[in-house]
């Protein structure tokens, strides 16, 4: 869009032409090497985004194992607590089985014990019954008979009584013993089979939970693996996001520097096209504001800093082959590519107003519709010029307009109604 800049020169300056000549060259080599340098920040830019959308996603990553780490950790310690708590009962139950063994023992002891005496009382019951039976083969009269005296008698007659009475409760004592006996060995029985059962589920339970455990653990240990890996790549593509602005940075500066170069080669061809100007043999202007609009559209952008440069006209958008007609009345002092040479493929038209003043039109079309007017023709204001068009470095249809005061590019919008 710069380009048309360089349209300033017509045939009416051969004695400045080398000069021209190696202005614009320069002016066009400025160009080429900004347009690059803002090529190149804006890929390091493009790029940066991407290193950055990778540390935001890297970032999500973390947070989630993060999370799910801390969610495994938390019920890695709660199965801990359990497993803990499965401790403390498989000792008391081991204290109860020791306890209850302890109780066997003295019940074996105690069933050994009235073994022993069942056996005794069993022996004494037999030689009772032993001796019931003999007696029980004399009549009371051969006893009387047999007996030395009645005191004999009576005596032998009160020792069966007593015999009697001692085997009824020998009987008792041992249906005693031998019920005592038999609930102890079944209360026996009934414990350590049940101290047993609860330390084989105490025991399978242990193992469970350490399995759970252990499976936990493995969970956190991969999810901190996974961080760490993660966090190797968020590094790395911060590294590189921040390398890509260091670099973007750098370009920018060295677009500035060249923008500054560019904007200095325009100066000077704004002072050459002022020259031009000054021998088209037209008075001083003094028109004061332009008075039409040279098109109506969009104004994409103003006259001023752009791109860390300087923009030193309007763009102004309209639809292709929109008409574009003179801000004022003047004489042409450029038509075409004039600069075709050094790369501006730019068709242009200049007008000058006065000796002091010019107006430039630029990326007109020359295909469907070029230019309609002539080097050294003079033109009204409001007449059609030429046609909106794409030709030099453009984006998009727009014309690019340029006032000229006393030799310096000006801001032309106060110059328009």
């Amino acid at each position: 869009m710069l380009a048309g800049l360089a349209l300033f020169l017509g045939q009416m300056i051969p004695a400045a032409g080398d000069e021209v000549s190696n202005a614009l060259k320069r002016k066009q080599e400025l160009e080429r090497a900004v347009a690059i340098s803002r090529q190149n920040t804006e890929r390091y830019r493009q790029a940066a985004d991407q290193f950055q959308a990778a540390v935001r996603n890297a970032d999500a990553i973390i947070g989630d194992l993060q999370a799910k780490a801390d969610a495994a950790g938390s019920q890695a310690e709660q199965l801990g607590y359990e497993i803990q708590i499965a401790e403390e009962q498989l000792q008391l139950v081991s204290f109860q089985v020791n306890e209850t063994k302890a109780l066997s023992t003295s019940l074996s002891a105690q069933v050994d014990a009235a073994g022993r005496q069942l056996l005794q009382r069993q022996d004494l019951y037999a030689k009772h019954l032993r001796t019931t039976y003999r007696q029980a083969q004399i009549s009371p009269l051969e006893m009387l008979l047999s007996s030395r005296s009645l005191t004999e008698f009576a005596s032998r007659v009160q020792a069966m009584v007593i015999i009697n009475r001692q085997d009824q409760q020998l009987a008792n004592e041992i249906r005693s013993i031998r019920d005592e006996t038999a609930a102890k060995v079944s209360l026996n029985d009934e414990k350590v089979a049940e101290m047993s059962g609860l330390q084989e589920q105490i025991t399978n339970q242990r193992a469970a939970l350490a399995t759970q455990k252990a499976r936990y653990d493995q969970l956190i240990g991969d999810a901190q693996t996974a961080i760490s890996g993660t966090s190797d790549v968020l590094n790395q593509a911060a590294a590189n996001r921040n390398a890509q602005l260091n670099a973007a940075a750098r370009q920018s500066k060295e677009t500035a520097n060249l923008n500054k170069l560019l904007q200095d080669a325009e100066a000077q061809y704004e002072q050459l096209a002022a020259l031009a100007a000054a021998r088209s043999g037209l008075g001083a202007y003094t028109g004061g504001k332009l008075p039409l609009w040279p098109l109506r559209g969009a104004l994409t952008s103003p006259f001023g800093a752009r791109w860390g440069g300087f923009h030193n006209g309007l763009d102004i958008a309209a639809p292709m082959y929109t008409p574009i007609v003179a801000a004022a009345a003047g004489r042409v002092t450029t038509v075409g590519k004039p600069y075709l040479a050094y790369g501006d493929t730019a068709t242009v038209v200049v007008i000058a107003h006065g000796n002091n003043f010019s107006t430039l039109y630029g990326h007109l079309d020359d295909r469907v519709h070029p230019p309609i007017v002539q080097v050294g023709q003079t033109v009204s204001a409001g007449q059609v010029i030429a046609y909106e068009g794409m030709t030099g470095w453009t984006t998009g249809p727009h014309l690019h307009f340029m006032t000229i005061v006393n030799g310096r590019a000006t801001d032309p919008r106060p110059y328009l109604p």
